[in-house]
């Protein structure tokens, strides 16, 4: 068997367990931020993060997993596997950041968004006072997530979905769905109205970690958009790429680098690896949604939805498995040799 699908896990426990276990079998530190809904929990949920490399480094690199907690099994895959191999890339002056579940309570659920409903790709504003507007979304937001899940009303909204979609185009309606709303908390990809408890962890994290630091970098680690197996790498330091459906997401994690004082702009990559075409991801999360606000877990349906949204988001098949680690791990790297490559700073 390949080593590389080793290393892929079937849950956030399993996955926390075997990430843990390898960072201390590596001699790393390990710092735990206990979720505060831990308790309702079988067991207990968190974020851990573990450094590599010198306390006082020029170069700090994040790799992050787990924002979006349906994601986290793939991130923390790839996690597991560069722990074992990072000390060795590391130059001198460079040390390597991982946070694993970044969002532990969606982790632990099986659910994309944070305890509020959030979706903390979205939560990342500088104020809440003055809330973009999503006009689009809006429009179909009682389509997007009807309060039933089959028969007549079902049959109504998918209706109304693809008239918006005849009218509008299917790419018009993906950017517009997928850039988020902040008007409808029982919605999909709601951005909130306050800092979540997920992305405050995670400015912290990196607030302490890139201290002092001339210039960060973070690979974010995420599943569900583009082709089965392939990897889209998304710049958050660049111009978008006209047409991507990523272009029109707003206010994402990956942009609290830009709070830390540094000499160097940050580097921003989103290492994306796709799964099946968006439609059919957007449709899980729309039934998890409505499962969340007026279904049960506890139940067939509820359990079939669940399993389903696992899958969409992680393909336990070899051939994705392992081109996602093959890809993972050659970003990962090309992004550490950017960093690196970073110029050292003028003398006196």
């Amino acid at each position: 068997m390949t080593p590389a699908l080793n290393l892929f896990s079937d849950s956030y426990y399993t996955a926390r367990h075997r990430f843990l276990t390898a960072a201390r079998a590596n001699g790393f530190p390990v710092e735990t931020t206990r979720h505060p809904l831990s308790p309702d929990f079988p067991a207990e949920i968190a974020t851990d993060t573990v450094r590599v490399g010198p306390a006082e480094a020029r170069h700090v690199l994040f790799i992050s997993s787990g924002l979006h907690g349906t994601e986290l099994t793939t991130g923390s895959g790839i996690q597991l596997g560069l722990l074992g191999e990072i000390g060795d890339w590391l130059p001198a002056d460079m040390a390597a950041v991982f946070i694993h579940a970044v969002n532990p309570f969606g982790s632990a659920a099986m659910t994309r968004t944070d305890e509020n409903n959030v979706d903390p790709n979205r939560n990342n504003l500088v104020s809440f006072d003055a809330l973009p507007e999503n006009p689009d979304y809006d429009t179909l937001h009682d389509a997007l997530c009807p309060a039933v899940w089959d028969g007549p009303v079902r049959e109504a909204a998918e209706a109304r979905i693809a008239a918006y979609i005849e009218e509008n185009g299917f790419e018009s309606f993906s950017r517009n769905v997928l850039a988020g709303q902040y008007s409808h908390p029982d919605g999909l990809f709601y951005g909130g109205r306050e800092r979540s408890w997920t992305i405050a962890n995670l400015a912290d994290t990196v607030a302490r970690h890139g201290a002092g630091a001339e210039r960060l970098a973070i690979v974010d680690l995420h599943t569900g958009l583009g082709a089965y197996g392939a990897l889209e790498v998304i710049r958050r330091d660049t111009a978008p790429r006209a047409g991507a459906d990523s272009s029109a997401i707003r206010h994402v994690a990956c942009d609290v680098l830009d709070d830390v004082d540094c000499p160097e702009p940050p580097i921003k990559v989103i290492l994306e690896f796709g799964t099946y075409p968006i439609g059919q991801v957007v449709n899980n999360h729309r039934a998890d949604t409505w499962l969340k606000f007026h279904g049960d877990l506890h139940t067939p349906i509820g359990r079939r939805i669940k399993a389903e949204l696992r899958d969409a988001l992680f393909c336990d098949d070899p051939a994705w498995l392992e081109a996602v680690w093959n890809q993972g791990e050659a970003g990962t790297r090309a992004v550490l040799d950017e960093l690196s490559r970073s110029p050292s700073p003028a003398a006196d």
